[in-house]
């Protein structure tokens, strides 16, 4: 069995300030680094298009990802969930294909149709894409992506998009990069997955959930000949980590709360794992039995680099004994 994969989310929420100039970019470049120190194998950025509106809005993830490649040596960098729909493929893979040669061929993506929050129809509207034509266009545009990262040079008739003979330059060192899919419980992201995925994103509360998704990708990659071919499985989990128990959950729950200003009742989205590393080492377990490969992990405390040591000395070392 493949060791287990380690990735850290960086937040970029805090980069969006209303009337402050003072941007803490130096925050996000020492906890990047530190990152790569201490061993993740991967930093993950969320995406951009996040109307003000709401309390999601980011810094621009392809923009980080090219000053994250520049800022580090060897830890791959990836944007999960992309929406790659909003935007369009030819120049979303030569801005790629041109990153990944800044990255040494570190990159990789995790893209979905586009999540279902208040607004998303607003913001698919205001980039000039039908919210009703997401699905398809993802399919066309990681199709087409990859031809032209490995191509030289062709015409493309599709229903979205159609063009004369053309190629894109500079070519991506990985050819073509990773291309994971995010999908949780809908049965046509699990589709998706098996159908055009070099790997699978998902979140997933319980690890009965987790299994039965995995389970429903492997038998859905035999009915499209690629059986063996999605094998990479990541799990965005929320971590809150104490060395003792007690007060582990409730503070997480707190936090979480805080951070997404939102009501616990709200969170069901979350893969909450919240307590000590042996306890969080155990509600793992059956993830990583079940067909996990990779972690990326969030954390919600504002000591945020005390929590990357506690997962990377204690809790990795117990998931390393059954994933090794």
């Amino acid at each position: 069995m493949p060791s287990l994969e380690l990735g850290l989310l960086l937040h970029a929420r805090h980069l969006i300030r209303l009337g402050d100039v003072s941007y803490p970019i130096g925050e996000l470049w020492n906890t990047a680094n530190l990152a790569e120190a201490i061993g993740f194998d991967h930093l993950w950025l969320g995406d951009s298009p996040r109307l003000s509106l709401l309390n999601r809005a980011h810094a621009d993830c392809l923009t980080l990802m090219a000053a994250l490649a520049a800022k580090t040596s060897t830890i791959k960098i990836g944007t999960v969930p992309l929406i790659m729909a909003l935007r369009n493929p030819v120049l979303l893979a030569h801005s790629l294909a041109t990153l990944d040669v800044i990255a040494g061929g570190r990159t990789m993506i995790g893209v979905s149709a586009g999540p279902q929050y208040q607004y998303a129809e607003r913001e698919f509207a205001a980039c000039g894409v039908p919210y009703t034509e997401r699905a398809g266009r993802l399919d066309e545009s990681i199709r087409l992506m990859r031809r032209l990262w490995t191509e030289s040079a062709f015409p493309f008739t599709g229903k979205y998009f159609q063009f004369e003979e053309l190629g894109i330059e500079p070519k991506p060192i990985q050819r073509p990069i990773p291309i994971w899919i995010a999908a949780g419980d809908n049965d046509n992201a699990l589709r998706r997955a098996a159908r055009l995925g070099d790997g699978w994103f998902t979140v997933a509360r319980a690890a009965e959930q987790f299994v039965a998704r995995r389970q429903k990708i492997d038998d859905y990659t035999k009915e499209y000949g690629r059986a063996g071919l999605v094998t990479p499985s990541a799990l965005f989990a929320t971590f809150h980590l104490r060395t003792s128990g007690g007060r582990a959950q409730e503070e997480g729950w707190n936090l979480a709360e805080r951070y997404f200003s939102q009501p616990r009742s709200k969170l069901g989205h979350l893969s909450p794992f919240f307590g000590t590393p042996e306890e969080c080492a155990q509600k793992l377990r059956p993830y990583i039995d079940g067909g996990l490969t990779a972690i990326v992990a969030r954390f919600i405390a504002p000591d945020a680099h005390a929590q990357m040591r506690l997962f990377m000395e204690e809790l990795r070392p117990r998931l390393a004994l059954r994933s090794g």
